[in-house]
């Protein structure tokens, strides 16, 4: 027989393994909230914007539809019915494969929405539908540190309104909806518990066996949000950008030439969107560099001017 180990040493390895593993959660959810500062001091994104809130939150305006799609009309969002399983769909389908798929074995409805048609093979494993429905228990009373009622932050027209946090006391990120509840799920009323309900989004569900970054959150709210569904979530609107202020537009165009070669470099490339995301970064830095030629041709001029003024002001004085 294989002799036991001593019961200290027993816990002792345990603990050990215990810390361990907190302390990789943590350094996630660090690395997360890092990426969560950078991405809330951007502009310039086609279908959504940042705003950084303190440390934990990012509020985040997305497009509700892209009124430069020609299309017959969409009453509600595809999240209406289901949640997203997988990457954005490309924005050249037809109107009837935009809406959601009746096959949603994979996906998980939404705060507060009936489940959706049930695969009979499910209701074998009886013992891991008890601890799915035991952790969705649980989130469901996971409540943002500012209360939807609360919300001061009013989303523009035409867009909808998120909470993307990552809270130290709940050791992972988590997303709310802030506006227009009832676009995107069935909450049955208005109660507050229900409206705080983090939403269930398989990025986030991924946390604990993938690295997780925030662009992965970002792209699944924005293809669950936009109609029609983008090809490329993180399109900028290269318009606005051309017409910013040149030193403004220098330094808008670095920070996002930034942030999308970090998403190149570290982003999933199985993704649908990631060659469009690669695509979006060669014009981008073409305009940081003709930024860049053209402050320093300003800075010169301006210095030239400066000096030849100085120089008459001086020869008048003599």
């Amino acid at each position: 027989m294989t002799p036991c180990l001593p019961v200290k040493k027993t816990c002792a390895i345990l603990d050990k393994m215990c810390s361990k593993r907190e302390r990789e959660q943590r350094r996630k959810l660090q690395h997360f909230l890092n990426d969560l500062a950078l991405l809330g001091s951007l502009q310039g994104f086609k279908y959504f914007q940042p705003w950084l809130r303190g440390k934990e939150e990012l509020l985040l305006t997305v497009v509700n539809e892209d009124l430069g799609w020609r299309s017959p009309g969409f009453a509600v969002s595809r999240a209406s019915s289901f949640t997203s399983t997988s990457s954005c769909n490309s924005s050249d389908v037809s109107p009837s494969s935009s809406s959601p798929s009746l096959d949603s074995r994979g996906s998980s409805p939404l705060p507060g929405e009936p489940a959706g048609p049930r695969d009979p093979h499910l209701h074998t494993h009886n013992k891991t539908q008890t601890h799915t429905s035991r952790e969705h228990s649980r989130e469901e009373h996971l409540l943002p540190a500012s209360p939807s009622e609360r919300e001061i932050a009013v989303p523009e027209v035409n867009c909808t309104l998120f909470l993307l946090a990552g809270y130290v006391k709940y050791g992972r990120p988590y997303a709310w909806i802030r506006s227009n509840h009832e676009r995107l799920v069935n909450i049955g009323g208005t109660d507050s518990m229900v409206k705080d309900t983090p939403m269930k989004l398989k990025s986030i569900g991924d946390w604990q066996t993938r690295g997780i970054r925030v662009w992965d959150v970002v792209s699944e709210l924005v293809c669950l949000c936009t109609v029609p569904s983008p090809s490329n979530p993180f399109a900028l609107d290269m318009r606005y950008i051309k017409n910013l202020p040149l030193p403004e537009r220098f330094l808008v165009t670095g920070a996002l030439l930034n942030f999308l070669e970090m998403y190149v470099v570290y982003g999933n490339r199985d993704e649908m969107h990631y060659d469009k995301v690669t695509e979006e970064v060669k014009p981008l830095r073409r305009l940081h560099v003709q930024s860049l030629l053209e402050l320093q041709r300003h800075r010169e001029s301006t210095g030239l001017s400066g000096s030849s003024s100085t120089a008459q002001n001086s020869s008048g004085e003599e």
